[in-house]
């Protein structure tokens, strides 16, 4: 990682006729689709490997077919309830600059296929009584440690890898919760993320550009059951960031005639200049 930033944004306010429409249909589907499937799939090679294999599966070679490193410029940490807009967002960037964008939440839902195949192979699966399936507790509990272990460190690799990270804060994310934490999120992912960019290493711009330099509101945890813990985080570490500044990035970068600079170089100065 080379930069990161807090970006405020409220979809509702900020996604206007007057500043960037990211909710724009055509926006989200391509931030959908623009890596293609490099955000993972259900491969058969998988379902060989767990079900018709060994009794001891490669838990590096599942991690490698399900959360591939992907190249990408921009990661985009966000809540799952804010998918569209990451999208959105990410469509935004690809159209505009040519950037391409790893959303996390395009990873997140291919864990739970994941756990179903490894329960249903490892965990006693049985009807229970009331007809419906049921799996021993214990083995459930080690098969969700495995592959949430898989995904937290496929994530980390992803934001080493990419040059620019970008956290979306909105009131689905980030939220005041009681006095003694300043902001907080209830997901343990976001959690994650947050954590890792605050640790992770920070790499010069010609780590990313190789082949550029060479040629030169209250937190709210409904009852909807579930253990739902808070997890104090600080925003400190990533520049802020609002639709002001994405705004001003599209401008400058249209403007340039020559294009000679990175697209992602034209944000970066609107900033302090890094040491």
């Amino acid at each position: 990682m080379y930069s990161g930033f807090n970006l405020k944004i409220n979809a509702a306010r900020d996604c206007g006729p007057d500043s960037i429409n990211f909710l724009d249909p055509s926006y989200i589907d391509v931030g959908k689709k623009h890596l293609g499937d490099a955000p993972g799939k259900v491969h058969q090679e998988l379902e060989d490997m767990v079900l018709k294999g060994t009794d001891i599966p490669d838990g590096v070679a599942i991690q490698n077919d399900w959360f591939p490193e992907i190249n990408a410029d921009i990661f985009i940490s966000h809540s799952h309830n804010d998918c569209k807009l990451a999208n959105g967002i990410a469509g935004w960037m690809n159209e505009e600059f040519g950037l391409r964008c790893f959303i996390d939440s395009n990873v997140w839902g291919y864990t739970n296929d994941l756990l179903r195949i490894l329960n249903d192979k490892y965990s006693d699966k049985r009807k229970g009584d009331d007809g419906g399936i049921v799996y021993t507790h214990e083995k459930c509990n080690r098969a969700a440690n495995h592959v949430n272990t898989m995904l937290t460190i496929a994530l980390q690799k992803m934001i080493d890898r990419c040059e620019c990270v970008l956290f979306l804060n909105t009131n689905q994310s980030i939220l005041p919760y009681e006095k003694t934490l300043r902001d907080a999120t209830d997901s343990p992912w976001i959690y994650s993320e947050i954590v890792c960019t605050q640790l992770i290493r920070h790499k010069e711009l010609k780590e990313y550009r190789k082949e550029i330099f060479h040629e030169d509101q209250r937190m709210l945890f409904e009852a909807s059951g579930g253990f739902h813990p808070a997890y104090s985080v600080s925003l400190d570490h990533l520049m802020p960031l609002d639709i002001g500044n994405l705004m001003k990035w599209e401008q400058s970068y249209r403007k340039a005639t020559s294009k000679k600079h990175y697209p992602l170089d034209y944000l970066y100065q609107q900033f302090p200049v890094r040491d």
